[in-house]
């Protein structure tokens, strides 16, 4: 029986027990009682009734749900609508079908272009790489209305899920072919929720469209500034044992630069920097790119495969001259560790505790630049112990580059290493202050020539 089914017999069930019970009261009414009384009895009990009616409902319902989505071939539509709300490219889209759909269910694939049936993604399979099914589809389904279908063994319409060949997607101008014949065990609200991330996928990819093409023919660079802003945090998470903070400057509009701290659970953060190469519009969107595929990454504490997908997803982009610089930090308050990653990025810094005072410590670059030739050689993670009050500063080439009117820059001036020691026993907050502060004044009135990101986080009380 399907989840509505047991949903609709479960309500109807408990309405009738609820309508019996509220029947029986005025019979149990002790005899003599006036009117007022009764009614405040009658309506006692009425609310008692419902209320418990509606409790028992919800919790069953709840049960019901779980029971139904756990059932392995509704789990395999929903762990890949699950997917589907992360992806952002097609790359992304393809991943998600070979790991919840392939492997593990034996489904093949077809996803086209509408106008045009341009073949997007195929599963390697006789079915979805056969032109003769593909003409065959086009006659059946190319002018079909939105929504989710069933196919049947000729594949032309099924009725319904009933002995099904597989169903298709059709929304926003593509078509998604599932061949399987699991579709009469998968219950219909799985396929109304993939339906739906779906259709926010497809929102997504035609957002990045438009986005080319506004800002090559109209140069509405503020709206193509106001999305790249949105890929980047609006505030910093709160983390135990870690005080954050962060400073954000682009130098225009669309910037390079970007950063973000993510909570992997209670004792480990992820804090991240990066730069992508060059300015305007590729660079934008290829930092929105990054960020988003690091978040939905799996498992936020394997740093080397987070480079490597972030290094496939670059060149997925097919910009032959864009690379970025990366910073990949795990800060682990229990284990009292900062394993790290440096990507060519711009001299990340500690300030540790040492027994003559604070010092600082240059995290060295632990690999090259990524994105513009696959990763072939073994990504070294390095690690560091952490002790209270020890600084982790993140800053991009904008801050340790930036020159003064002398060509003096930053990162070379002996102030830039001694306010930073200074600047340390001061909370996150006005840690970053102080080194902007610094950067403004060193450079006076020459103007700024690249972004200036600074992220730092302080590590608090670690015998708590």
């Amino acid at each position: 029986m399907t989840y509505l089914k047991e949903k609709g017999l479960t309500a109807a069930g408990a309405t009738a027990l609820a309508a019996l019970v509220f029947a029986i009261v005025p019979q149990i009414i002790p005899a003599g009682l006036g009117p007022w009384p009764i009614i405040l009895i009658t309506a006692a009990a009425f609310v008692v009734v419902f209320l418990g009616r509606s409790a028992f409902v919800g919790r069953l319902d709840e049960i019901q749900q779980r029971d139904h989505a756990q059932r392995p071939e509704n789990r395999i539509i929903h762990d890949f609508a699950a997917r589907v709300s992360q992806a952002f490219t097609l790359a992304d889209l393809s991943e998600a079908v070979k790991d919840c759909l392939e492997k593990p269910a034996d489904m093949s694939v077809l996803f086209l272009r509408s106008n045009t049936w341009e073949v997007i993604y195929q599963s390697p399979t006789a079915v979805t790489t056969d032109p003769a099914i593909l003409g065959l589809l086009e006659r059946n389904f190319r002018d079909w209305t939105e929504g989710f279908t069933f196919m049947n063994e000729a594949l032309s319409l099924a009725v319904s899920a009933k002995g099904a060949r597989g169903f298709f997607i059709h929304s926003k101008g593509f078509h998604f072919f599932v061949f399987t014949r699991l579709c009469t065990l998968i219950e219909e609200e799985a396929f109304r929720d993939l339906y739906g991330e779906l259709r926010i996928y497809f929102d997504r990819t035609i957002t990045i469209s438009d986005l080319f093409e506004v800002a090559s023919l109209s140069k509405e660079w503020e709206l193509v500034a106001e999305t790249q802003r949105s890929f980047l945090p609006k505030k910093l998470p709160t983390v135990k044992k870690l005080d954050l903070s962060i400073s954000y400057r682009p130098l225009i509009n669309v910037s390079g630069d970007y950063y973000d701290v993510l909570a992997v659970d209670e004792d480990r953060t992820l804090l991240l920097i990066g730069d992508v190469s060059g300015k305007g519009l590729a660079a934008g969107l290829i930092m929105g790119i990054i960020v988003n595929t690091i978040r939905v990454a799996p498992d936020k504490s394997d740093l080397a495969a987070i480079v490597h997908t972030v290094d496939e997803a670059v060149r997925e982009m097919g910009f032959d001259d864009k690379y970025t610089v990366l910073f990949l930090g795990l800060v682990d308050t229990a284990k009292k560790t900062l394993r790290y990653i440096n990507a060519a990025m711009a001299d990340p810094l500690l300030v540790a505790q040492t027994a003559l005072g604070p010092k600082v410590k240059r995290l060295a670059p632990t690999m090259g630049l990524i994105g513009l030739v696959p990763i072939e050689e073994e990504v070294v993670i390095e690690e560091l112990p952490l002790r209270t009050d020890e600084v982790i500063l993140l800053a991009s080439d904008g801050v340790t580059e930036v020159a003064n009117a002398g060509g003096l820059r930053l990162g070379d001036a002996e102030d830039y290493e001694r306010a930073i020691l200074k600047a340390s026993k001061y909370g996150a907050e006005d840690f970053v202050s102080s080194i902007t502060g610094l950067l403004y004044a060193f450079v006076g009135d020459e103007p700024l020539k690249d972004d200036v990101t600074i992220l730092a986080a302080k590590v608090g009380r670690l015998w708590d």
